[in-house]
């Protein structure tokens, strides 16, 4: 009997541990990548990231202020129809609806290149959301979607192999514990750079 009810007591509690971990996996924030620290002149990462959009996304450029150092693409559809919920999620944190649907969503870039030293830029990129939503009795709202960091990881990832050549690759957060895709959500003053260079590109 009492080894019958401690098998039952282990039982429970790793039944409850089980569902803790879920959980939290279940809560787990988006991997937005952190600024990237390039080591050369800011001529060269300006033009190279307007490349990259215009060319390897491709988007058009909206504005471009060279003084700023600001980058702000055009909106781009991304998805419209029955399958827009599943693939808001392929970019975004997903919003499920109770009283509504989303019949499209659509972003666009939002990039700046800083100049640090002569040979020294940091390039951050941030991205939009929208997605359209429409209620049961029709009336139709834009909805701000928060990114998951891949639309943002892939536009550096081809800016730095434009760059730096297809070995490039960004830096990915060390995988915690409990987790195999730990959260990583820094605040944007608590994005720290990577560096990448012609001679040491990140790994």
């Amino acid at each position: 009997m009492f080894k019958h009810r401690r098998s039952l007591i282990f039982l429970t509690l790793a039944v409850l541990a089980l569902m803790a971990v879920l959980g939290a996996q279940s809560r787990r924030k988006p991997h937005l990548p952190p600024p990237l620290k390039v080591l050369i002149p800011f001529e060269a990462a300006w033009e190279g990231m307007l490349e990259t959009v215009r060319q390897d996304v491709p988007v058009e450029v909206d504005q471009a202020d060279q003084i700023s150092g600001e980058i702000v693409t055009t909106q781009r559809d991304y998805i419209d129809g029955p399958l827009t919920e599943s693939h808001i999620a392929k970019i975004g944190v997903p919003v499920k609806l109770t009283d509504a649907s989303w019949k499209k969503a659509r972003y666009r870039y939002v990039i700046n290149v800083q100049l640090i030293a002569a040979r020294e830029a940091v390039v951050t990129v941030n991205t939009d959301i929208e997605a359209l939503k429409r209620e049961f009795l029709g009336q139709e709202s834009w909805v701000d979607i928060q990114s998951n960091g891949r639309l943002e990881t892939q536009l550096l990832t081809a800016f730095g192999k434009r760059l730096f050549g297809s070995e490039f690759e960004l830096d990915q957060p060390k995988k915690g514990f409990w987790e195999h895709d730990p959260s990583y959500v820094p605040r944007p003053e608590d994005r720290i750079p990577t560096v990448a260079s012609p001679e040491r590109p990140p790994r």
